[in-house]
């Protein structure tokens, strides 16, 4: 709140400001056809991964030469604001003439970041923020409290947004399907959680690769569906799928908290994967998978550390 309260302050500051010198206003339109060197900003890594964008627009002087000066913001979010300005600073003129002799003049600009963003995606992406977001926070903190009528209620809303916006939020999507899954499964309605699940499962293969440590999360929740209709068959090759992506993911990163969460995941998959060769008769492969699910538990210990070790001893006391 404080950098928006600033910034406000600075505008404020720039649109009283007088012109001291006098100097002659150029329209922007009028100024754009003296423009000779463009330079687009840089999207903020930051503003990027948050998707933020909009339009910043800033004032400013153009000397005799046609170079950039005294720039001044006018309007514009935080995060773009400064790679406006630091490009906008780089900008080059033909100089414009007054009275037939080069003359310093003011004028002003608008800038798209990211490039050709109109002023209609940034209030599209505004009321999809405004209406995802606070659903889907809602939804999660609802489901995450057992309130599944207000869970499904608020995910139902956060859901038609992202559809809305189609591919653009694809990521979205999937989540909140996902979590309606959930509570379709919650509720033992397991034809609808099976479509659910299957359609956040297709839309990360559209999306990613086979590889990627999404598409087999999506794989491990419809295969933890199967088990609970004990769907076995169908369940085995979808964990063992998941496993091994996540065993490709451990193994490419040097982020010790990637490699925990992967580990923690694999420990749960193995174990699924363990029963499910016990229950088709394959004590060979029920152990191999028993001994990876407590070697990753062990590895990366947390609360279901515990049940997996408990859970392998049960399945060789069984055979």
């Amino acid at each position: 709140m404080s950098c928006l309260w600033a910034t406000a302050v600075t505008v404020a500051q720039s649109q009283a400001a007088p012109n001291k010198l006098n100097l002659p206003t150029i329209p922007p339109e009028k100024a754009k056809a003296n423009l000779v060197t463009f330079v687009q900003p840089d999207y903020p890594p930051l503003a990027k991964a948050t998707r933020i964008a909009g339009i910043v627009h800033v004032g400013f002087e153009v000397d005799e030469t046609g170079s950039v000066t005294d720039l001044r913001l006018i309007s514009g979010h935080p995060m773009l604001a400064p790679a406006a300005l630091a490009a906008v600073r780089k900008w080059k003129y033909r100089p414009f003439l007054v009275d037939g002799k080069p003359s310093p003049v003011l004028t002003e600009a608008q800038v798209s970041i990211p490039e050709n963003i109109t002023q209609f995606d940034i209030d599209r992406e505004r009321k999809f923020q405004d209406s995802y977001w606070p659903n889907e926070r809602a939804g999660r903190a609802a489901l995450g409290e057992g309130d599944l009528t207000t869970a499904e209620s608020k995910l139902s809303l956060a859901r038609t947004a992202a559809e809305e916006r189609g591919d653009e939020k694809w990521l979205e999507l999937a989540d909140v399907i996902t979590m309606l899954g959930d509570i379709k499964e919650r509720h033992a309605e397991y034809p609808a959680a099976e479509g659910l699940l299957k359609q956040s499962l297709a839309i990360h293969e559209k999306h990613q690769g086979p590889d990627e440590a999404e598409v087999a999360g999506a794989e491990f929740n419809l295969a933890a569906l199967y088990v609970q209709m004990q769907r076995f068959s169908e369940a085995e090759p979808l964990l063992i799928e998941a496993a091994r992506v996540w065993e490709l993911r451990i193994a490419d990163t040097s982020m010790p908290e990637a490699k925990a969460g992967y580990g923690k995941h694999l420990a749960l998959t193995y174990v699924g994967a363990a029963r499910m060769a016990a229950e088709a008769n394959r004590p060979a492969d029920a152990r191999s998978r028993c001994q990876k699910a407590v070697s990753f538990a062990e590895k990366w210990p947390d609360q279901n550390t515990g049940a997996i070790r408990s859970a392998c001893s049960s399945l060789a006391e069984s055979r």
